[in-house]
């Protein structure tokens, strides 16, 4: 049964919510002015920002989270549905290619990093040209945070009582939406500001008094769970535009991504609010020691003589002969960088590191370790953070492909051309996926989303998953294999080595002819080649330097204290982590 909406009051408490939402807004557009420094705009950061840590970060987690478009796999317990599942997973896969859903998801991982993402889900209702879509086909908009806002009253999602965003949208779209006179909608002011005069992170380039090529007006959707509407009001007129049913699955139109939940609170914790600080402080310092470099001097001092004779020295040239009176000259240096506070700003860029889940290693910046096989383990410490990281991002895109799929099943209308592979041949057979062809209800299926492909596959990470596979599956098995009637390619793995390993001098090294008919494989099972029965294994100890955190703070502090390190003690100060 139809709720009804009392407009005057949800008015009001969606006015309360985004007076809450102000401080995270703003905190977020000031580390958006950290995160592009001095030199992107006039408005970016007041101070430059030599080592810019957050944009490190920033770079190396969305690389990891989101490299790449998404890919799914959709599966159900049904065993008679099971074969309309794999239809809609292949229907499922051509939609992020249609409407440029890895961008997407790439900028909304960065959102969540300095606070938190949210995209709309639906069915576009106009043609949306700007976005290159057309009526009735499927959209994920990424929501600026300083356009969303949530009921700040609720302690968790499952209690929030309505969500939602402004926008702006053309003039004639606008007052065909309107329930009333189309004439009584007129066009509203561009402002860069927000509904109550906030700051935005949108200001940072774009200043007030905008040149409007067409007329728009600022309008809001306020979705209310407990009535199933979607409600939509003028932000500057107040006035109703209408009020709808959501025709869309029971999540809602919004989804959202956040990383570290806070106990009793709606609003998770961004990362950038945690590194933030040690950003700014690295920064500061390093300032500080640019500074004392420019005004270090050297200069002579000259006891006795005179004026001639000083003259004489400095205008004289590199093996010149002059003669002098007075003593000889001395150099004296004045100023230069401080050493307890270069130790200190090394210090602080460890710190940052160490706090960001290790980013040297995740980055791949520096080597951490001395053999490979260490590095790929300090590695994969330093991922909890990011698996778990993942997890999140991984069930906020399942869930939008969740909306899609629903989205997709109950259109009446749309039909998409796909190709169902032939299980055990490189065949693939044409077919329609539409509401006739699609059989059951959407909730009989109850089917699961696994999302996969968003990680980096450089062709250099596709050659050692190639390595990874041989060495662990193949090579044990190798005699099983060949006792089957198995064999390995090699014309085709010196291919792949070469493609992958951008090494195309291969195919000249290692070169392959046709076998002559003399030269058959031997009949029967080939027996496999025998180990030696004696082996020998050498043990090589090298002593290389490192560094470890415990030893760089006791030498940091010795510093500080005004204490003398020896300069291999120094030098630690300098080197990675491992």
């Amino acid at each position: 049964m139809s709720v009804g909406i009392n407009f005057a009051k949800l008015r009001e408490s969606v006015d309360w919510s985004i007076t809450q939402l102000a401080t995270p807004r703003q905190k977020r557009v000031e580390a958006v002015k950290q995160y592009v420094g001095a030199h992107y705009s006039d408005d970016g950061s007041e101070h430059v920002v030599p080592t810019n840590f957050l944009e490190m970060a920033v770079t190396i987690y969305t690389r990891l989270l989101a490299a790449r478009s998404p890919s799914v796999l959709v599966s159900t317990g049904v065993p008679s549905l099971r074969p309309f599942a794999r239809d809609m997973e292949i229907a499922l896969n051509l939609i992020p290619a249609e409407i440029g859903l890895g961008d997407t998801l790439n900028r909304a991982v960065v959102e969540a990093l300095f606070s938190f993402a949210v995209v709309k889900v639906g069915l576009s209702k106009t043609d949306r040209t700007e976005l290159g879509q057309e009526y009735g086909e499927p959209f994920v908009d990424l929501v600026s945070i300083d356009d969303y806002f949530i009921d700040m009253s609720a302690k968790n999602r499952g209690g929030v009582q309505f969500e939602g965003n402004d926008y702006w949208l053309p003039l004639d779209e606008a007052q065909a939406m309107y329930d009333g006179k189309p004439s009584e909608i007129i066009p509203d002011d561009h402002t860069v500001a927000g509904a109550q005069g906030e700051k935005r992170a949108e200001e940072v380039t774009t200043s007030e008094g905008a040149n409007i090529f067409e007329d728009r007006v600022w309008l809001r959707d306020v979705y209310v769970p407990k009535a199933g509407k979607v409600l939509t009001y003028g932000v500057k007129s107040l006035k109703k535009f209408r009020e709808i049913d959501f025709d869309g699955p029971d999540h809602g139109p919004y989804h959202t991504l956040g990383f570290s939940p806070v106990p009793g609170n709606i609003l998770p914790l961004p990362p950038v609010a945690l590194w933030r600080d040690l950003h700014e402080l690295g920064n500061n310092l390093f300032r500080r020691l640019g500074r004392q470099a420019e005004n270090k001097k050297s200069v002579a001092a000259f006891q006795g003589g005179n004026d001639n004779d000083v003259n004489a020295l400095k205008q004289a040239n590199d093996g010149d002969g002059i003669r002098y009176s007075g003593q000889k000259p001395e150099q004296i240096t004045v100023g230069g960088i401080d050493a307890p506070t270069l130790a200190f700003y090394l210090q602080v860029k460890d710190l940052f590191s160490y706090l960001g889940g290790n980013l040297d290693s995740l980055g791949g910046l520096a080597p951490q370790a001395d053999t490979l096989g260490q590095d790929k383990m300090l590695t994969e410490a330093a991922s909890a953070r990011v698996n778990q990281m993942g997890e999140k991002t991984f069930e906020f895109v399942g869930d939008i492909f969740k909306s899609l799929a629903w989205y997709d099943w109950t259109d009446p209308i749309r039909q998409r051309k796909i190709r169902k592979p032939i299980k055990g041949t490189n065949i693939s057979v044409a077919s329609i996926w539409s509401a006739e062809t699609r059989d059951g209800d959407f909730l009989d299926y109850n089917i699961d989303i696994d999302v996969y492909s968003m990680q980096d596959d450089t062709p250099s990470s596709k050659l050692q998953k190639l390595g990874m596979a041989l060495e662990r599956f193949v090579f044990p098995v190798l005699p099983q294999v060949e006792a089957q009637g198995g064999e390995i390619d090699f014309k085709v793995l010196f291919g792949l080595v070469s493609k992958f390993g951008n090494v195309p001098e291969l195919d000249e090294v290692v070169r392959f002819s046709e076998p002559s008919d003399n030269a058959k494989l031997p009949q029967g099972n080939p027996q496999p080649a025998m180990k030696p029965a004696n082996t020998t294994r050498t043990y090589e100890r090298v002593n290389r330097p490192g560094a470890t955190r415990s030893g760089k703070d006791a030498v940091l502090s010795q510093l500080l204290m005004g204490g003398k390190v020896q300069p291999a003690e120094g030098a630690v100060l300098g080197r990675g982590v491992s």
